[in-house]
């Protein structure tokens, strides 16, 4: 019983070792400064603060890859998570987005935070403070309502 358990562990270290293996894409692309959010719309500084700790490190092109995202199965899911944020809205590529899309994505910036969607319940498990306060989601409403006109 103790020779197949010590089997099972050298297995499993194994296996974990070889996960490390598997190549994860956490490049940051190239931020070109006349598209993003920052130099197309005003943005006031409470809401940037909001944006910086709570959204950025999905939705920009400037993550910062936690030690985690560097440990295999981890690093898979934070980089999926990561790719799969930015092809959904891209703060580094506003200026890319049509007006419309801008407006869409405007309002649905209100709606996800203030129905607890946004930020991700794994990254605010992870970052507590990410989670903006009621105060905080009042003024990204109105900044997104008052961007929209």
């Amino acid at each position: 019983m103790r020779a197949r358990l010590k089997q099972i562990a050298v297995a499993i270290v194994v296996l974990f070792i070889a996960m490390q293996l598997v190549p994860v894409d956490r490049h940051n692309p190239t931020v070109e400064p006349g598209q993003t959010l920052y130099s197309m719309t005003p943005v006031p500084p409470g809401v940037r603060s909001v944006f910086d700790s709570s959204c950025n490190d999905c939705h920009s092109n400037e993550t910062r890859w936690p030690w985690y995202a560097r440990v295999s199965p981890a690093s898979w899911i934070v980089a999926h998570d990561v790719q799969k944020a930015r092809r959904e809205m891209n703060f580094s590529e506003w200026g890319t987005y049509s007006p419309e899309k801008r407006e869409d994505k405007l309002e649905e910036i209100c709606e996800q935070v203030v129905n607890g969607d946004m930020p991700d319940g794994k990254y605010a498990f992870l970052h507590p403070k990410s989670r903006p306060t009621a105060e905080q989601r009042d003024a990204v409403c109105k900044w997104t309502e008052d961007a929209r006109q």
